[in-house]
């Protein structure tokens, strides 16, 4: 459809008429209309049954109730009784501002009944039609608009003589005011009196004094015709008493309190904390509801919201019933039957009671269903023919009233069927003064409150944002800067891109150079320069007291938090607290504080540590401010505050922990826009944004970075504690706890890597350095703390995680106890096993702290492996340095057998997992190391027979399960061959002690076959040899050079050609003792066949071996291809003499 801008839009609305059907009209959701209502507001008490009066009664007489207030009616009777005044031009306004909610989305139209009726009366009047329509999202409000009123005011003040010359141009200049006649007065002032006899109670007329006649002659109090003119404001101005002179007299304009702009900022909304701008503005100009009811009244699929002051009585049998008044000389005609039956409709009345009268003399009742309303004598209409119009005219003004906050004039001339539609905003714009438009100031209120609603709902998907801006833009489109600045800060608050916050930081400067502007100098202001930048303060550590000062800062931080609360504010620029400068910087700096903290998050996420440094500066400047000029502190704003400071201490840490990158965080944060430049200047004349320096800074000390890091998140504790704001933030204190641990711990580990360095450079002295007591110290004061952030709000797994680390720097401080590697005295001490002990105590209290495993595998599983390793590390350390001095052997190998099995306890080699050849590899090794002390017991224990055999036993099963574990693995050839070669060992010691040459053959058959079983330990080793050899040829094609003593794949060749020569030393030994032992033995082993065929494969394995070990010329690759062929040829050896060597 074509948009209708400025010009007359015809549109034919008039409807055939038609005959009205037989039968009833249902009240709700009948055949033919559907209709539903649902108050909103009502200013009237229950309904007050009405009196019947006696017949005969004279109600040209007034009663003695007349004109006064009702017990019974309440504060609203005049207006119930029809005495009010005339409905003023902004009253769908009135109503908009009270039901804020439903503008913009659900309702389609909000205005006065009598509005809505005059228009759905259209196909059945010639009577003119003059209204004031405007678009607020999908809803349109309607009001009257009396232009003959604005035509006599305009000659009184000179305004809108725009809207004069365009009427006289356009419109037909036949169409005149008539003036009211005495006989419209005379039936408004008996219909009065009527609904006041029928509120009496008795009946009977109690006429009252001869003075009172006054009102049978002249019209009802508050109706006259001047009386309705006043009800227009004047166009918006900045009343002078703002600035200059209080008592000063503004001519030609409405003078505003401050309070028509800015409403009360201790009230802001909980979400955004934004001010209500226009407030009071409705009030200031006459924008009051002033309905005794509105309804929500949906007629078919029309949503209306609705102002009506209809009389409404209850009727004994009656649950409600509207009166009317009619002469019986006069019949019904169809305007006053639509009328009837639109207030019955509108205000969810089933029944009409008319009240018939002659010359003032009551004659008798009558009772009406609204449903039969239409269809009564001499005033049928159609009920289709009501509701088609309705859609009609909406669908009209929807597809026409495009612009949103544009002023659109719905006129049809008396006598005319054509309804046209003007645009008069474009028409006021063409004009010298565009800001004539009497409804710009409403209209932008409206703007502006329905965009505040929508940004304040919680459940607000982010597309609203979109809405919401064209909702600020237009209202601000419709305001001059230059006489009201305060609208200014109308923007949303930016939820997404730097570009949308660059939006809004936009809008925050014009607003603050208006505030600024407006604000009168007082004395000798510091004139800063926009263009000169302000430096954000960089300092290097060794110039400032480090994180020993912080303390310091700290408290003065908190004690000015202190007198924030205590309602201190200090301005430097002279605002007067209360003022509307005052409160809209107030909105204006938080709302820069709240953007600038989005940017810092954004850029906290792109990892540009140093950009979002700078920005939540920016931030945490704009709150000082803040702070500075706020009478006391709200608790959404502390709420944001602790957000600031947790932000900026997780900045801090990734500052800390990405120190490699300074130099171009450095550049980041040194980098400023002249936006900022100027918001920052604008700042300066309230205060000197220092109070949040120390959070701020950029440090190039490590230590200190992580000092601040965690004063932020003490500081937004504190906050949260002192302001009583936990309780109802547990989320917000249960993060800032958290990360109060969490930064605590890295402090802890910080300390803690630094003792751990000096205890490494420390080569000379043995004993222990202040330097590393001190850092212990810290260090475990860190953890202590953060285990008590995390207890505190029961978070069992970092709790776990920070004794786990608790339990590492206690291992730390038992190594820097031991004495140095050269001291052949070496003995494990008392204060090593004191602090090991201890570590074990911190991570069985992990262990607890977990409860189970299911909890956090990976952390249960951590802290069973290090408490594996500590018990490990104990026992190795016992076995190695045997604290003889001190202690008995057998005490110690009980202590070490003790610990080893602990060890093996929490070092889980079944569960699936990264870790599972590690603790494989570990239990390997506790079982080898045990074998061996209990082989090294067998060696040197003379006498008791039982403990030997004891030992023997051990020895060879924990032999036994370390020679199973290791071939698990596929990375630890040498140690597997180690286990072998000292089994070999354990069976020539048991060898030595036998006599028989039966038993030291089978004791020689068993020791070569353990040999023959370190045949896949070899096939490793040379698979890594051929691997390493492949390597090299090729590194050697690409002319890359290597080191010899590289090995590719982590093979230590000289522990391999150790353990080489001792293998072929000891197979030599058993190879010539079984050659010997066979050769003199008489007994027949297994048949002459079988003894032969041992004897000539030992003797020709021997001699290959021998021959091999001559030959210094072989390389390790070739002799490792040397043994495995002999212990191929064993292993047939051995399975041919199975069956004969028992």
């Amino acid at each position: 459809m074509e948009e209708l801008c400025g010009v007359g839009a015809a549109a034919p609305l008039r409807g055939d008429a038609e005959e009205p059907k037989q039968g009833s009209v249902l009240f709700l959701g009948g055949n033919e209309v559907k209709s539903s209502a649902v108050v909103k507001y009502s200013s009237a008490p229950p309904q007050a049954a009405f009196a019947r009066l006696q017949e005969k009664t004279d109600l040209k007489l007034p009663p003695a109730n007349w004109l006064r207030e009702s017990a019974k009616l309440g504060p609203a009777g005049t207006t119930i009784l029809g005495n009010n005044k005339k409905s003023k031009p902004f009253s769908s306004f009135g109503m908009a501002y009270d039901f804020i909610d439903s503008v913009g989305n659900d309702v389609d139209v909000v205005s006065d009944s009598e509005n809505i009726k005059k228009l759905l009366k259209i196909p059945y009047s010639k009577s003119h039609v003059s209204m004031a329509v405007h678009r607020i999202g999908r809803t349109l409000l309607l009001d009257e608009l009396d232009i003959q009123e604005l035509f006599m005011r305009s000659s009184q003040t000179g305004d809108w003589t725009w809207l004069k010359e365009f009427y006289q141009r356009l419109i037909d200049q036949k169409w005149q005011r008539k003036k009211k006649s005495k006989e419209h007065w005379y039936q408004k002032a008996i219909l009065s009196k009527f609904l006041y006899y029928s509120i009496n109670g008795d009946g009977a007329a109690q006429p009252v004094p001869s003075t009172s006649k006054q009102h049978q002659e002249g019209p009802v109090s508050g109706e006259s015709d001047e009386a309705g003119r006043s009800s227009w404001p004047a166009p918006f101005e900045m009343p002078s008493s703002l600035s200059e002179d209080p008592g000063a007299s503004n001519q030609g304009s409405v003078p505003l309190e401050p309070s028509y702009i800015v409403g009360h900022v201790a009230s802001a909304p909980k979400e955004q904390n934004l001010t209500t701008l226009f407030n009071d503005g409705e009030n200031s100009q006459g924008l009051k509801n002033d309905f005794v009811r509105n309804i929500l009244w949906t007629f078919e699929d029309i949503h209306m919201l609705v102002g009506s002051n209809m009389p409404i009585f209850g009727g004994g049998r009656y649950p409600a019933v509207s009166l009317r008044l009619r002469d019986n000389n006069k019949p019904i005609n169809v305007l006053t039957g639509i009328d009837y039956w639109l207030d019955n409709l509108i205000c969810n009345v089933p029944e009409l009671v008319m009240c018939f009268h002659v010359n003032g003399i009551v004659q008798k009742y009558e009772m009406i269903k609204t449903e039969d309303i239409p269809n009564l004598e001499n005033s049928n209409f159609s009920t289709k023919v009501i509701k088609d119009i309705a859609q009609n005219i909406l669908s009209f003004l929807k597809s026409n009233c495009t612009k949103e906050g544009h002023t659109y004039w719905l006129f049809k001339a008396s006598g005319s069927d054509i309804v046209k539609l003007y645009d008069l905003t474009t028409l006021c714009e063409e004009t010298e003064d565009k800001y004539q438009n009497p409804f710009t100031m409403p209209v932008a209120i409206l703007l502006y409150k329905v965009a505040c609603n929508m940004m304040l709902k919680k459940n607000q998907n982010k597309k609203h944002y979109g809405t919401i801006r064209t909702l600020l833009l237009n209202c601000l489109k419709l305001l001059d800067n230059g006489r009201h600045p305060q609208p200014s800060c109308a923007f949303p608050v930016c939820h997404g891109t730097e570009e949308r916050c660059r939006l809004v930081l936009s809008y925050v400067l014009e607003g603050l150079k208006s505030v600024d502007s407006s604000v009168k100098k007082e004395g000798d202001l510091p004139a800063a320069d926009p263009s000169t930048p302000i430096p954000l303060k960089y300092e290097d550590e060794s110039t400032s007291g480090g994180p020993e000062c912080l303390e310091k800062q700290m408290a003065l931080f908190l004690d000015k938090m202190g007198s924030f609360q205590k309602g201190k504010h200090c301005s430097q620029s002279g605002m007067i607290p209360g003022s509307w400068q005052y409160k809209m910087k107030l909105q204006l700096i938080l709302k820069s504080s709240r953007a600038y903290y989005v940017l810092s998050d954004a850029a906290m996420i792109l990892q540009k540590y140093g950009r979002a440094l700078r920005y939540i500066k920016l931030a945490l400047q704009c709150h000082d401010t803040y702070c500075c000029l706020c009478a006391s502190m709200l608790p959404e704003v502390l709420v944001f505050l602790c957000q600031c400071l947790t932000l900026c201490g997780d900045i801090q840490l990734m500052l800390a922990q990405n120190a490699n990158n300074r130099a171009a965080y450095l550049e980041e944060y040194n980098y400023q826009t002249k936006e900022d430049q100027e918001i920052l200047h604008s700042l300066h004349r309230e205060s000197r944004c220092q109070v949040f320096a120390w959070a701020t800074d950029l440090s190039t000390d490590l230590e200190c970075q992580l000092s601040v890091s965690c004063k932020c998140y003490e500081a937004a504790y504190e906050i949260l504690l002192f302001s009583n704001l936990k309780n109802q933030n547990p989320e917000q204190h249960i993060q800032v706890l958290k990360r109060m641990g969490n930064i605590r711990n890295e402090i802890g580990v910080f300390y803690m890597n630094q003792a751990a360095a000096v205890q490494t450079e420390r080569l000379v002295s043995k004993n222990v350095s202040t330097t590393e007591q001190q850092l212990w110290k810290k260090s475990f004061s860190c953890f202590e703390e953060g285990i008590q952030n995390f207890e505190s709000i029961d978070d069992a797994t970092n709790a776990a995680l920070l004794l786990c680390n608790t339990g590492r720097l206690m291992r730390i401080c038992a190594q820097a106890h031991c004495a140095t590697e050269g001291d052949f005295k070496r003995e494990f001490s008392p204060e090593e096993a004191l602090y090991y002990n201890k570590a074990v105590d911190y991570y069985l209290k992990a262990l607890r702290s977990l409860g189970k495993r299911d909890v956090h595998p990976a952390v249960w599983d951590s802290v069973n492996w290090e408490l594996s390793t500590t018990y490990f590390t104990m026992a190795t350390l016992q076995q190695d340095y045997a604290p003889l001095s001190r202690k008995a052997q057998e005490q110690i190998e009980k202590e070490v057998s003790e610990a080893m099995k602990k060890s093996l306890k929490y070092c889980d080699v079944d569960t699936v997992s990264a870790r599972q050849p590690l603790c494989q590899y570990r239990a390997a090794t506790i079982h080898h190391r045990l074998a061996s002390m209990y082989h090294s017991c067998l060696r040197n224990q003379v006498g008791d027979e039982h403990l030997r055999k004891q030992h023997r036993v051990l020895a060879d099963l924990h032999y036994s399960k370390a020679v199973r574990l290791f071939q698990l693995l596929k990375d630890a050839p040498c140690e597997f061959l180690r286990v072998q070669l000292e089994r070999v060992a354990f069976a020539e010691f048991q060898m030595a002690s036998q006599n028989s040459s039966a038993g030291k053959l089978k004791t020689l058959f068993g020791a070569l076959d353990i040999m023959v079983k370190a045949k896949g330990a070899f096939q490793l080793i040379r698979k890594e040899l051929v691997a390493e050899s492949e390597q090299k040829s090729k590194d050697k094609s690409s002319a890359e050079n290597v080191s010899p003593n590289d090995s590719p794949t982590g093979l230590n060749k000289e522990e391999v050609l150790k353990l080489l020569s001792i293998f072929e030393s000891r197979m030599s030994f058993l190879l010539l003792q079984s050659i010997k032992l066979l050769t003199s033995t008489k007994k027949k082993i297994g048949g002459i066949n079988e003894e032969e065929v041992v004897l000539k494969t030992n003797k020709q394995v021997y001699s290959l071996l021998l021959r091999a070990t001559a030959n210094k010329s072989m390389t390790l690759l070739e002799r490792i291809e040397v043994i495995l062929n002999l212990l191929e040829q064993l292993a047939q050896n051995n399975e041919a003499s199975n069956g004969g060597i028992q």
